[in-house]
């Protein structure tokens, strides 16, 4: 048999395919431990632009997320509080009512307006302290009501007619100075000066009582008719504003839902191909170091036939 030692050309090839199928086995390392294609070995920079495209939608819709999640959370403290003022506008009713008859005497009468008036202020009080994040949002006469509250929910995008101020990305609410839940802005009326001019014994007549409870304004039978009928006016405001805004988050969960979807096929690692690469490189790892070690054998045969000649 025939020996040459210097013909590299072989161990030279195996030393290549070897450090190829090391790479292929680093790579794959990097990609399964950073969840990621893109590595040092194959950066894929066109794919790379786009996932981060995407990825910088992705961050803009979770602001505007955040930014419809807090409106609702103010139109959701309107309501709760209007529905408060609604109950207690009812029971002042109820308590005009139940004095505006013949069945009770001059000082009963006066007994139940001084609860009519404890809840007149207390639904004064609730309307000046209803705010969100120091907003008055049932205070329209207050100096620090904006003249209206404007809600980013994506992205600036003109509207069709070309004027870049109609954005329609924003929803605008420009009747919140217009929202007064106040009981002398609904019409009510206070009774301390009626308790004022009257004592315990002497108590409050029928005809006060009476006159009390009717409206000026055409159309109701009487004030708190009118009262309530203003509020549910302005709690349909913000019942369709939160309708709007409800239909907003839902279309920005399948929005982003759907760039998410787009962005994993283009940067997130395959795991199962990935793994099944990785096997595979290790494999070829092994057989080639192998036959490296084999080809190396010649080298040796070669050196104990000199020393067997010498």
């Amino acid at each position: 048999m025939g020996f040459s030692i210097t013909d590299k050309s072989g161990a030279s090839k195996l030393n290549r395919i070897l450090r190829n199928h090391q790479e292929a086995q680093s790579d794959s390392l990097e990609k399964l431990s950073t969840g990621q294609v893109f590595t040092s070995l194959d950066p894929k920079p066109s794919e790379r632009a786009l996932a981060e495209k995407m990825e910088f939608r992705l961050r803009a819709l979770a602001a505007s997320k955040k930014n419809v999640n807090d409106a609702i959370s103010l139109v959701e403290t309107a309501d709760s509080s209007m529905g408060e003022i609604s109950n207690t506008v009812t029971r002042m009713k109820e308590i005009n009512m139940t004095a505006a008859s013949t069945t009770l005497s001059n000082q009963e009468r006066r007994y139940l307006f001084v609860e009519y008036q404890a809840l007149y202020d207390e639904l004064d009080r609730m309307s000046v302290a209803t705010t969100f994040n120091g907003i008055p949002i049932l205070n329209g006469s207050s100096e620090e009501v904006p003249d209206e509250l404007v809600f980013r929910v994506d992205d600036p995008v003109a509207n069709h007619d070309g004027n870049e101020e109609n954005d329609i990305n924003t929803i605008r609410f420009s009747g919140i100075k217009d929202v007064d839940t106040r009981p002398e802005s609904l019409g009510l009326r206070s009774a301390s000066a009626l308790l004022g001019q009257t004592t315990g014994a002497e108590g409050i007549s029928f005809d006060d009582v009476q006159d009390f409870i009717t409206s000026n304004t055409e159309g109701f039978q009487s004030i708190y008719d009118e009262a309530l009928t203003k509020l549910s006016e302005q709690r349909s405001i913000f019942g369709a504003l939160q309708t709007r805004l409800q239909k907003t988050l839902d279309f920005n969960d399948v929005y982003s839902e759907n760039i998410a979807a787009a962005k994993s096929k283009v940067a997130d690692t395959d795991y199962a191909s990935e793994v099944s690469r990785l096997v595979t490189s290790q494999i070829a790892t092994q057989a080639t170091t192998s036959l490296l070690s084999q080809s190396n054998m010649e080298v040796s045969l070669a050196w104990n036939l000199i020393k067997g000649a010498l």
